[in-house]
């Protein structure tokens, strides 16, 4: 695999976490729960940095 396929990769998990996490906090009833929230705040945090991996990498194989 290479470096933008690793990134896609990353990304696509990173999401099915958020994913998995609301329906989790939805279940549980925890939507109020801080420690809930700032876990779903990180992995969003996350999630835009390895989209803005993602870009980069495009633009650097397209030399962009």
């Amino acid at each position: 695999m290479d470096n933008l396929d690793n990134a896609k990769h990353d990304h696509q998990k990173n999401k099915s976490d958020i994913v998995n996490l609301v329906k989790q906090m939805f279940a549980l009833d925890k939507w109020d729960d801080m420690e809930y929230r700032k876990e779903l705040q990180e992995l969003v945090r996350k999630d835009e940095a390895l989209v803005k991996e993602v870009i980069r990498i495009i633009k650097q194989k397209n030399n962009i």
